[in-house]
């Protein structure tokens, strides 16, 4: 907890600091969020307590910071009635995202323009949404900056995708004229990376307002049906993992979608190319270790054959 608030602001931190981070967060953080996040806090004070850090009378004090003077009528005043990434959809057919590039476009506004270039070429490209922006083309091979390179959990700051065959010359113009948008927006907002996601985000949240099918259809949708469309393409778990930008080959599988939702595509399809430089950057997720350790087969496949005994002659 100490560690995770140090590498925040770079430097040594005890509890104390740990609680007053809570209280400024307070208002931006859902009641059932902050009473989860009091109740670790309280946690970690006892354990200080049991270690002798702590005497009874500086836990009263903790304890009395942790509730706010106007009790709890400040918590969460600040948070927005529709969270974005709440209910995400993480399986969308092609004819969904096609038909919202289709309405985005007809309505001919720089923003709009842009969002329904994401919603066509998003699922193709599997990056998070605000890694296109600021993104560099050369030739046929993209390069942008991840979005998470500083927390341990990804191959690195910038990341390398190719665009192979699948992508036709016509498609490479369309998203090399995407990325100059989004450079463009990017200098007019100084730089926030953010600002630019919760503007794009919002215009498809009014896009599809009153249209049924498209409910929970967010800008997040297009990274995570693009995982189950590379596994349903044969990428492996660690080629799937480099060009998502995780550190562990394990990540994509249980937060985005599920390679059987994947889209039926022509035989040995690959949209992406590899860099061999990502890959070797991934690592076996935890359980992948667990099973190597214990000697346990690590697909269905080894599984099965390994119950099903010797095949008959």
């Amino acid at each position: 907890m100490e560690r995770t608030l140090a590498r925040k602001r770079g430097s040594p931190v005890g509890i104390a600091d740990v609680v007053e981070d809570l209280r400024a967060r307070a208002k931006s953080l859902a009641k059932a969020s902050y009473y989860l996040y009091r109740a670790t806090v309280l946690q970690r004070i006892r354990d200080l307590f049991a270690e002798g850090v702590l005497d009874e009378e500086g836990i009263q004090k903790l304890v009395a910071r942790l509730t706010p003077e106007d009790g709890t009528a400040s918590i969460g005043t600040c948070v927005p009635e529709k969270r974005t990434s709440a209910q995400s959809r993480k399986h969308v057919r092609a004819v969904s995202f096609s038909t919202l590039a289709f309405m985005s476009y007809a309505k001919k506004t720089r923003t709009y323009v842009i969002v329904g270039a994401m919603m066509e070429y998003g699922p193709d490209l599997v990056t998070r949404p605000c890694e296109l922006i600021g993104g560099i083309m050369t030739g046929r091979w993209l390069s942008i900056r991840a979005a998470k390179c500083t927390n341990g959990r990804g191959v690195g700051e910038i990341r390398n995708l190719g665009l192979k065959d699948a992508f036709t010359d016509f498609d490479l113009e369309e998203v090399r004229d995407l990325l100059t948008l989004l450079r463009e927006d990017l200098q007019k907002v100084g730089g926030d990376r953010s600002k630019l996601v919760r503007r794009y985000g919002a215009a498809l949240r009014r896009l599809r307002q009153g249209v049924s099918w498209a409910k929970g259809i967010t800008l997040k949708s297009t990274r995570a049906q693009g995982r189950a469309n590379l596994a349903r393409a044969g990428y492996t778990a660690f080629e799937i993992a480099s060009i998502m930008g995780h550190a562990s080959a394990e990540t994509s599988a249980s937060h985005y979608g599920r390679k059987s939702q994947g889209w039926k595509s022509s035989h040995n399809r690959r949209p992406l190319a590899i860099s061999e430089r990502a890959l070797g950057r991934v690592r076996p997720g935890a359980r992948t270790k667990a099973k190597i350790a214990r000697g346990q087969p690590l697909t269905f496949s080894e599984a099965r054959d390994a119950f099903a005994g010797p095949k008959p002659a």
